[in-house]
Protein backbone atom coordinates (compact mmCIF):
# COMPACT_ATOMS: atom_id res chain seq x y z
CA UNK A 1 0.00 0.00 0.00
CA UNK A 2 1.61 3.24 -0.89
CA UNK A 3 1.55 6.30 0.51
CA UNK A 4 2.39 9.59 -0.40
CA UNK A 5 2.40 12.76 2.08
CA UNK A 6 2.13 16.25 0.82
CA UNK A 7 2.72 19.72 2.82
CA UNK A 8 0.10 21.89 0.11
CA UNK A 9 -2.69 20.03 -0.54
CA UNK A 10 -5.41 22.25 -2.48
CA UNK A 11 -7.36 23.96 0.60
CA UNK A 12 -10.53 22.72 -1.69
CA UNK A 13 -9.77 19.54 -1.36
CA UNK A 14 -9.03 19.18 2.07
CA UNK A 15 -11.91 21.60 2.88
CA UNK A 16 -14.83 18.63 1.12
CA UNK A 17 -12.68 15.45 2.99
CA UNK A 18 -13.04 17.28 6.35
CA UNK A 19 -16.36 18.37 5.99
CA UNK A 20 -17.52 14.50 5.20
CA UNK A 21 -15.45 12.93 7.85
CA UNK A 22 -16.91 12.27 11.11
CA UNK A 23 -14.12 14.20 12.78
CA UNK A 24 -15.71 17.48 10.85
CA UNK A 25 -14.07 20.31 12.73
CA UNK A 26 -13.66 24.34 11.43
CA UNK A 27 -10.46 24.06 13.26
CA UNK A 28 -9.18 21.66 10.34
CA UNK A 29 -10.45 23.80 7.60
CA UNK A 30 -8.27 25.64 5.40
CA UNK A 31 -9.94 29.08 6.93
CA UNK A 32 -8.85 28.59 10.02
CA UNK A 33 -5.76 29.63 8.79
CA UNK A 34 -6.88 32.94 7.90
CA UNK A 35 -8.22 33.44 10.81
CA UNK A 36 -4.79 32.52 12.82
CA UNK A 37 -2.97 34.83 10.40
CA UNK A 38 -0.27 35.16 12.95
CA UNK A 39 0.60 31.58 12.83
CA UNK A 40 2.51 30.14 9.28
CA UNK A 41 0.06 27.02 7.88
CA UNK A 42 0.83 23.45 6.00
CA UNK A 43 -2.23 22.40 4.46
CA UNK A 44 -0.97 18.38 4.22
CA UNK A 45 -2.07 15.72 3.28
CA UNK A 46 -1.76 11.67 2.68
CA UNK A 47 -2.54 10.28 -0.31
CA UNK A 48 -3.05 7.18 -1.77
CA UNK A 49 -3.61 6.15 -5.09
CA UNK A 50 -3.96 9.92 -5.73
CA UNK A 51 -7.22 9.98 -3.16
CA UNK A 52 -6.82 11.81 -0.25
CA UNK A 53 -7.03 9.60 2.89
CA UNK A 54 -5.88 12.08 5.78
CA UNK A 55 -5.45 15.86 6.37
CA UNK A 56 -3.85 18.39 8.73
CA UNK A 57 -4.07 21.71 8.89
CA UNK A 58 -1.00 22.59 10.36
CA UNK A 59 -0.15 25.58 12.32
CA UNK A 60 3.29 27.11 12.89
CA UNK A 61 4.81 30.09 14.89
CA UNK A 62 8.46 31.06 16.67
CA UNK A 63 9.15 29.85 20.25
CA UNK A 64 12.20 31.42 20.02
CA UNK A 65 14.66 32.70 17.45
CA UNK A 66 15.40 29.69 15.23
CA UNK A 67 12.77 27.33 16.80
CA UNK A 68 9.49 26.60 16.36
CA UNK A 69 6.38 24.89 17.70
CA UNK A 70 4.08 22.92 15.37
CA UNK A 71 -0.07 22.84 16.40
CA UNK A 72 -2.60 20.91 14.70
CA UNK A 73 -5.75 21.80 16.46
CA UNK A 74 -8.73 19.42 16.70
CA UNK A 75 -6.77 17.04 13.86
CA UNK A 76 -5.19 15.41 12.03
CA UNK A 77 -8.49 14.61 10.49
CA UNK A 78 -8.11 10.37 8.98
CA UNK A 79 -9.18 6.90 9.78
CA UNK A 80 -7.49 5.83 13.44
CA UNK A 81 -8.43 2.42 12.45
CA UNK A 82 -5.78 2.26 9.67
CA UNK A 83 -2.84 2.22 11.92
CA UNK A 84 -0.55 1.59 9.20
CA UNK A 85 -1.80 5.07 7.48
CA UNK A 86 -1.84 6.79 10.96
CA UNK A 87 1.92 5.85 11.28
CA UNK A 88 2.88 6.95 7.65
CA UNK A 89 1.55 10.28 8.39
CA UNK A 90 3.27 10.91 12.09
CA UNK A 91 6.61 9.64 10.84
CA UNK A 92 6.33 11.68 7.63
CA UNK A 93 5.45 14.58 9.38
CA UNK A 94 7.95 14.24 11.86
CA UNK A 95 10.51 14.67 9.25
CA UNK A 96 9.11 17.84 8.31
CA UNK A 97 8.81 19.68 11.63
CA UNK A 98 12.25 18.89 11.49
CA UNK A 99 13.48 20.55 8.14
CA UNK A 100 11.36 23.29 9.70
CA UNK A 101 13.15 23.54 13.32
CA UNK A 102 9.92 22.62 15.26
CA UNK A 103 10.89 22.10 18.78
CA UNK A 104 7.54 19.57 18.85
CA UNK A 105 4.21 19.11 17.10
CA UNK A 106 1.08 19.45 19.14
CA UNK A 107 -2.35 18.01 18.20
CA UNK A 108 -5.37 16.91 20.04
CA UNK A 109 -7.61 14.74 17.65
CA UNK A 110 -11.72 15.20 17.31
CA UNK A 111 -11.81 11.58 18.31
CA UNK A 112 -14.30 10.66 21.05
CA UNK A 113 -13.68 9.29 24.26
CA UNK A 114 -17.22 9.66 25.37
CA UNK A 115 -19.70 11.35 24.27
CA UNK A 116 -23.21 11.22 26.45
CA UNK A 117 -26.08 13.52 27.36
CA UNK A 118 -25.78 16.03 29.75
CA UNK A 119 -28.98 14.69 32.22
CA UNK A 120 -26.74 11.12 32.44
CA UNK A 121 -23.68 12.75 33.93
CA UNK A 122 -23.72 11.05 36.71
CA UNK A 123 -23.76 7.38 34.68
CA UNK A 124 -20.90 5.16 33.63
CA UNK A 125 -20.59 5.55 29.83
CA UNK A 126 -18.88 3.76 27.28
CA UNK A 127 -15.91 4.30 26.73
CA UNK A 128 -14.50 4.90 22.98
CA UNK A 129 -11.12 5.10 20.92
CA UNK A 130 -8.84 4.08 23.77
CA UNK A 131 -6.95 1.98 21.48
CA UNK A 132 -6.14 5.37 19.41
CA UNK A 133 -4.31 6.59 22.54
CA UNK A 134 -2.36 3.76 22.27
CA UNK A 135 -1.46 3.80 18.78
CA UNK A 136 -0.48 7.50 19.13
CA UNK A 137 1.72 6.98 21.44
CA UNK A 138 3.13 4.05 20.10
CA UNK A 139 4.11 6.36 17.21
CA UNK A 140 5.94 8.34 19.51
CA UNK A 141 3.35 10.92 20.91
CA UNK A 142 3.20 11.70 24.54
CA UNK A 143 -0.49 11.39 25.48
CA UNK A 144 -0.99 14.20 27.62
CA UNK A 145 -3.48 13.21 29.98
CA UNK A 146 -7.48 12.44 30.43
CA UNK A 147 -7.28 17.32 31.09
CA UNK A 148 -10.50 18.10 33.38
CA UNK A 149 -9.63 22.04 33.00
CA UNK A 150 -9.81 24.30 30.21
CA UNK A 151 -6.34 26.01 30.97
CA UNK A 152 -4.95 22.06 31.16
CA UNK A 153 -4.30 21.84 27.25
CA UNK A 154 -4.37 23.91 24.36
CA UNK A 155 -8.01 22.80 23.60
CA UNK A 156 -10.66 21.97 26.09
CA UNK A 157 -11.34 17.92 26.16
CA UNK A 158 -14.59 18.68 26.99
CA UNK A 159 -17.33 20.21 25.01
CA UNK A 160 -20.91 21.19 24.75
CA UNK A 161 -22.65 19.55 21.70
CA UNK A 162 -26.11 19.57 20.14
CA UNK A 163 -28.04 17.13 17.86
CA UNK A 164 -30.16 19.49 16.15
CA UNK A 165 -33.68 18.83 14.72
CA UNK A 166 -36.48 20.49 13.09
CA UNK A 167 -39.03 20.51 16.34
CA UNK A 168 -36.06 21.07 19.07
CA UNK A 169 -38.00 23.82 20.12
CA UNK A 170 -40.61 21.19 21.22
CA UNK A 171 -38.27 19.13 23.13
CA UNK A 172 -36.87 22.19 25.14
CA UNK A 173 -36.98 22.40 29.22
CA UNK A 174 -39.89 24.30 29.82
CA UNK A 175 -37.68 26.75 31.57
CA UNK A 176 -35.55 27.70 28.68
CA UNK A 177 -38.97 27.88 26.49
CA UNK A 178 -40.08 30.79 29.25
CA UNK A 179 -36.54 32.68 29.13
CA UNK A 180 -36.68 32.93 25.78
CA UNK A 181 -40.10 34.36 25.48
CA UNK A 182 -39.08 36.48 28.65
CA UNK A 183 -36.19 38.01 26.53
CA UNK A 184 -39.01 39.11 23.63
CA UNK A 185 -41.09 40.28 25.95
CA UNK A 186 -38.29 42.13 27.99
CA UNK A 187 -38.38 44.31 24.42
CA UNK A 188 -34.69 42.72 23.12
CA UNK A 189 -33.99 43.56 19.92
CA UNK A 190 -31.49 41.27 17.75
CA UNK A 191 -28.97 42.51 14.97
CA UNK A 192 -26.74 40.80 12.73
CA UNK A 193 -24.44 41.45 9.79
CA UNK A 194 -21.06 43.02 9.84
CA UNK A 195 -21.66 45.72 10.86
CA UNK A 196 -22.25 44.42 14.34
CA UNK A 197 -18.95 43.50 15.10
CA UNK A 198 -18.18 47.00 16.99
CA UNK A 199 -21.01 45.89 19.21
CA UNK A 200 -20.31 42.34 19.87
CA UNK A 201 -16.66 43.71 20.85
CA UNK A 202 -18.69 45.78 23.45
CA UNK A 203 -20.32 43.07 25.12
CA UNK A 204 -17.39 40.79 25.25
CA UNK A 205 -15.35 43.73 26.60
CA UNK A 206 -18.32 43.03 29.86
CA UNK A 207 -17.08 39.75 30.34
CA UNK A 208 -13.38 40.44 30.22
CA UNK A 209 -14.42 43.76 33.24
CA UNK A 210 -15.68 40.63 35.17
CA UNK A 211 -13.07 38.44 34.73
CA UNK A 212 -10.46 40.37 34.53
CA UNK A 213 -8.94 38.55 31.55
CA UNK A 214 -7.94 39.80 27.90
CA UNK A 215 -9.91 38.39 25.33
CA UNK A 216 -10.58 38.74 21.79
CA UNK A 217 -11.14 42.09 20.44
CA UNK A 218 -12.50 44.07 17.91
CA UNK A 219 -9.98 43.27 15.20
CA UNK A 220 -10.37 39.54 15.41
CA UNK A 221 -13.84 39.55 15.34
CA UNK A 222 -14.00 41.39 11.87
CA UNK A 223 -11.41 39.33 10.78
CA UNK A 224 -13.36 36.39 11.34
CA UNK A 225 -16.49 37.79 9.47
CA UNK A 226 -14.42 38.68 6.49
CA UNK A 227 -12.76 35.44 6.55
CA UNK A 228 -15.95 33.32 6.77
CA UNK A 229 -18.15 35.33 4.70
CA UNK A 230 -21.98 34.62 4.65
CA UNK A 231 -20.99 31.45 6.81
CA UNK A 232 -20.15 33.64 9.61
CA UNK A 233 -23.42 34.94 12.09
CA UNK A 234 -22.47 38.35 14.19
CA UNK A 235 -25.60 39.02 16.51
CA UNK A 236 -26.45 41.29 19.19
CA UNK A 237 -28.95 41.80 21.30
CA UNK A 238 -29.95 44.83 22.58
CA UNK A 239 -32.33 46.99 24.60
CA UNK A 240 -34.03 50.38 23.50
CA UNK A 241 -35.10 52.09 27.21
CA UNK A 242 -37.99 54.03 25.23
CA UNK A 243 -39.34 51.60 23.53
CA UNK A 244 -39.21 49.18 26.31
CA UNK A 245 -40.61 51.88 28.69
CA UNK A 246 -43.75 52.92 26.36
CA UNK A 247 -44.70 48.89 25.77
CA UNK A 248 -44.60 48.62 29.68
CA UNK A 249 -46.71 51.37 30.50
CA UNK A 250 -49.37 50.28 28.01
CA UNK A 251 -49.09 46.96 29.24
CA UNK A 252 -49.87 48.17 32.62
CA UNK A 253 -52.32 50.04 31.73
CA UNK A 254 -53.93 47.19 28.96
CA UNK A 255 -53.91 45.26 32.26
CA UNK A 256 -55.58 47.52 34.45
CA UNK A 257 -58.57 47.62 32.35
CA UNK A 258 -58.89 43.51 31.96
CA UNK A 259 -58.99 43.55 35.76
CA UNK A 260 -62.26 46.02 35.57
CA UNK A 261 -63.67 43.37 33.86
CA UNK A 262 -65.76 40.28 34.82
CA UNK A 263 -63.06 37.18 35.34
CA UNK A 264 -62.62 34.07 37.23
CA UNK A 265 -59.89 33.67 40.09
CA UNK A 266 -57.80 31.88 37.93
CA UNK A 267 -58.22 34.71 35.36
CA UNK A 268 -57.82 37.49 37.98
CA UNK A 269 -54.76 35.76 40.01
CA UNK A 270 -52.80 35.50 36.28
CA UNK A 271 -53.37 39.13 35.21
CA UNK A 272 -52.25 40.27 38.74
CA UNK A 273 -49.46 38.55 38.39
CA UNK A 274 -48.85 39.91 35.57
CA UNK A 275 -49.47 43.77 36.57
CA UNK A 276 -46.84 42.99 39.54
CA UNK A 277 -43.96 41.88 36.87
CA UNK A 278 -44.49 44.46 34.60
CA UNK A 279 -44.91 47.19 37.67
CA UNK A 280 -41.83 45.98 38.88
CA UNK A 281 -39.87 45.70 35.30
CA UNK A 282 -40.94 49.43 35.18
CA UNK A 283 -39.68 51.01 38.26
CA UNK A 284 -35.96 48.72 37.46
CA UNK A 285 -35.81 49.79 34.43
CA UNK A 286 -36.55 53.14 34.88
CA UNK A 287 -33.70 53.05 37.48
CA UNK A 288 -31.62 51.59 34.39
CA UNK A 289 -32.61 54.37 31.93
CA UNK A 290 -31.47 57.02 34.71
CA UNK A 291 -28.08 55.39 35.20
CA UNK A 292 -27.03 54.82 31.60
CA UNK A 293 -25.76 57.99 29.80
CA UNK A 294 -27.42 56.27 26.33
CA UNK A 295 -31.10 55.57 25.53
CA UNK A 296 -30.01 51.98 24.10
CA UNK A 297 -27.25 49.31 25.65
CA UNK A 298 -26.15 46.31 24.64
CA UNK A 299 -26.88 43.26 26.63
CA UNK A 300 -25.51 40.46 24.77
CA UNK A 301 -23.41 39.35 21.74
CA UNK A 302 -22.66 36.11 19.92
CA UNK A 303 -20.16 35.30 16.86
CA UNK A 304 -20.95 31.94 15.22
CA UNK A 305 -19.23 30.06 11.88
CA UNK A 306 -20.89 27.10 10.06
CA UNK A 307 -20.00 24.47 7.30
CA UNK A 308 -22.30 22.27 5.85
CA UNK A 309 -22.86 19.80 8.49
CA UNK A 310 -21.85 21.64 11.71
CA UNK A 311 -22.01 25.05 13.91
CA UNK A 312 -19.85 26.46 16.09
CA UNK A 313 -21.00 29.05 18.82
CA UNK A 314 -17.21 30.59 18.94
CA UNK A 315 -17.74 33.84 21.24
CA UNK A 316 -20.20 35.34 23.79
CA UNK A 317 -20.02 38.08 26.05
CA UNK A 318 -23.26 39.25 28.07
CA UNK A 319 -23.91 42.80 30.38
CA UNK A 320 -23.97 41.65 33.85
CA UNK A 321 -26.46 44.13 34.51
CA UNK A 322 -28.83 43.20 32.44
CA UNK A 323 -29.01 39.10 33.05
CA UNK A 324 -32.68 39.27 33.63
CA UNK A 325 -33.49 40.12 30.21
CA UNK A 326 -32.25 36.57 29.07
CA UNK A 327 -30.64 38.02 25.97
CA UNK A 328 -28.56 35.13 25.54
CA UNK A 329 -31.18 32.25 25.54
CA UNK A 330 -32.89 34.25 22.54
CA UNK A 331 -29.35 34.53 21.06
CA UNK A 332 -28.72 30.98 21.35
CA UNK A 333 -32.68 29.64 19.97
CA UNK A 334 -31.77 32.21 16.49
CA UNK A 335 -28.73 30.31 16.02
CA UNK A 336 -29.80 26.65 16.23
CA UNK A 337 -32.74 28.32 14.14
CA UNK A 338 -30.53 29.26 11.69
CA UNK A 339 -29.60 25.30 12.15
CA UNK A 340 -33.03 23.97 11.18
CA UNK A 341 -33.12 26.09 8.53
CA UNK A 342 -29.73 25.64 6.59
CA UNK A 343 -30.08 21.38 7.45
CA UNK A 344 -26.95 21.29 10.33
CA UNK A 345 -27.61 18.92 12.14
CA UNK A 346 -24.54 19.56 14.81
CA UNK A 347 -24.38 22.68 16.63
CA UNK A 348 -21.28 23.27 19.04
CA UNK A 349 -21.39 25.16 21.78
CA UNK A 350 -17.52 25.24 22.75
CA UNK A 351 -15.54 24.02 25.70
CA UNK A 352 -16.51 23.51 28.98
CA UNK A 353 -15.41 22.30 32.37
CA UNK A 354 -14.60 18.48 32.88
CA UNK A 355 -16.42 19.35 36.16
CA UNK A 356 -19.83 20.12 34.55
CA UNK A 357 -21.18 22.38 37.47
CA UNK A 358 -19.72 25.58 36.48
CA UNK A 359 -21.93 28.10 35.79
CA UNK A 360 -21.17 28.57 31.73
CA UNK A 361 -21.92 24.64 31.33
CA UNK A 362 -24.89 25.18 33.80
CA UNK A 363 -26.35 27.81 30.81
CA UNK A 364 -25.21 25.69 27.83
CA UNK A 365 -27.16 22.56 29.49
CA UNK A 366 -30.57 24.45 29.32
CA UNK A 367 -29.63 23.30 25.28
CA UNK A 368 -30.77 19.40 25.56
CA UNK A 369 -26.63 19.39 25.48
CA UNK A 370 -24.70 16.60 25.01
CA UNK A 371 -21.31 16.39 26.81
CA UNK A 372 -18.21 15.47 24.25
CA UNK A 373 -14.70 14.27 25.68
CA UNK A 374 -12.08 14.05 23.47
CA UNK A 375 -9.37 11.86 23.65
CA UNK A 376 -6.60 14.48 24.64
CA UNK A 377 -4.02 16.33 23.55
CA UNK A 378 -0.29 14.82 22.62
CA UNK A 379 2.87 15.81 21.87
CA UNK A 380 5.80 14.57 19.74
CA UNK A 381 9.00 16.09 21.60
CA UNK A 382 12.03 16.81 19.17
CA UNK A 383 13.81 19.15 21.32
CA UNK A 384 12.97 18.49 24.96
CA UNK A 385 14.79 21.61 26.38
CA UNK A 386 12.91 24.23 24.45
CA UNK A 387 9.83 22.14 24.40
CA UNK A 388 10.22 22.17 28.59
CA UNK A 389 10.78 25.85 28.65
CA UNK A 390 7.40 26.54 26.16
CA UNK A 391 5.36 23.83 27.90
CA UNK A 392 6.18 25.05 31.55
CA UNK A 393 6.68 28.66 31.11
CA UNK A 394 5.29 30.09 28.19
CA UNK A 395 1.51 28.95 29.55
CA UNK A 396 1.92 30.75 32.60
CA UNK A 397 3.22 33.71 31.00
CA UNK A 398 0.34 34.23 28.43
CA UNK A 399 -2.27 33.48 31.56
CA UNK A 400 -0.58 36.35 33.48
CA UNK A 401 -0.29 38.34 30.65
CA UNK A 402 -3.71 38.21 30.03
CA UNK A 403 -5.04 38.88 33.45
CA UNK A 404 -2.69 42.28 33.55
CA UNK A 405 -4.18 43.33 30.16
CA UNK A 406 -7.80 42.58 31.49
CA UNK A 407 -7.01 45.18 34.44
CA UNK A 408 -6.27 47.78 32.29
Amino acid sequence: MTYVFHTDCDPALMDAFVMQSDQNTLFQCSDWAKVKNNWRSFFTSVTENDEIVGTALVLMRQLIPGRYLMYIPRGPVMDYSRSDLVHFYLDELKKFAKKQKAAAVRFDPCVLYRKYPYRDRNEIHEILNRDVIYLLESCGAKHKGFTTMIEEATQPRFNAEMDVTPDYRDHLEHRTSKCIRAAEHKGIELREGIDQVHNLAVAMHYTEVRKQVALRGEDYFRNMMEVYGDRAICMTASLNFEKQLEKLEASIADTKVQLEGKLNKKQRSALNQTLANDTKELEKLQEDAQRESENEIITSGILAVYNDNLMELFYMGNHPDYLRMYSSYLLYAKCLDICVEKGIKHCSFGGIEGTLDDGLTLFKSNWIMNVEEYIGEFNIVIDPVIYKLFDEVYPMALKTAAKLRGRK
